[in-house]
């Protein structure tokens, strides 16, 4: 997967919600078991996490990567991803990025309601997390992350002026960098697309916006160069839960 000349094979594995029951397991769970499998799997066959940071210290700054790279990452910002996700990445020395929505944490910060089977981070626990090495967080949209009348995802709508749509995604994408800032004091660089619904609109904006990396829901893997525009719309593999390490990555071929 390592090539310097050709440019880097770089996967990402997409994560969702890790339980300890493994009767909720779906297509957007993983039972815990199946997720530190994974990460035997990988520490095992050589694989090393690299962080976004180190992404864009490669293209812009010519740093060198480790062999055979792979970005996990994980989705909507699930509170058990604090509980279950990160004791094993201490465990395995890896890391991974976190996206989350902003609605869904400004509730869950009202409420306070903490349960690994469903809430989801509060800022206090982003404001935690942010201080790990092994954490990275990602704006996964304020309010975007539906399927409604109004809007796919943050796609443009099909009779939406241009300008609207750039001034409806702007606004939300700046309201949760807002609340990034004043809750914890940084302003994420990664932005994870909803659903992966995009328009190439929203392309510009993210980059005007100093966003420096972005996550699709486009299945393969990427070709890491010293272009800039190859860490925009990375491709991942949704980690299914339903199925086991071993058949994750014979189809992955990984």
């Amino acid at each position: 997967m390592f090539n310097q000349e050709n440019g880097i094979k770089l996967p990402v594995l997409m994560y969702h919600s890790v339980n300890d029951d493994i009767s909720k397991t779906g297509k957007y769970v993983l039972f815990k078991k199946d997720f530190e499998e994974d990460l035997m799997y990988l520490k095992n066959h050589g694989y090393n996490t690299v962080s976004a940071k180190q992404l864009i210290k490669y293209v812009y700054l010519g740093e060198e990567l480790p062999e055979k790279p792979i970005v996990l990452t994980f989705d909507d910002g699930m509170y058990n991803n604090k509980e279950y996700v990160l004791p094993l990445l201490e465990k395995y020395d890896y890391c991974a990025v976190f996206s989350v929505v902003g609605s869904y944490t400004d509730e869950y910060s009202e409420n306070n309601i903490v349960n690994p089977d469903y809430s989801y981070l509060r800022w206090q626990d982003i404001a935690e997390l942010s201080e790990s090495p092994r954490i990275e967080f990602g704006n996964h949209s304020y309010a975007f992350h539906s399927i409604s009348q109004k809007r796919y995802g943050t796609k443009k709508n099909k009779n939406e002026s241009i300008l609207d749509y750039v001034n409806a995604f702007y606004q939300d994408t700046e309201k949760l960098q807002s609340e990034f800032f004043t809750y914890c004091n940084f302003k994420p660089v990664i932005y994870t697309y909803p659903f992966g619904s995009y328009s190439k609109e929203s392309i510009k904006v993210l980059k005007k916006m100093g966003f420096l990396v972005t996550f699709s829901c486009f299945e393969g893997v990427n070709t890491l160069s010293h272009d800039a525009d190859c860490l925009y719309m990375l491709k991942r593999y949704n980690r299914d839960g339903r199925l086991s390490t071993a058949q994750l990555f014979s189809k992955l071929k990984l």
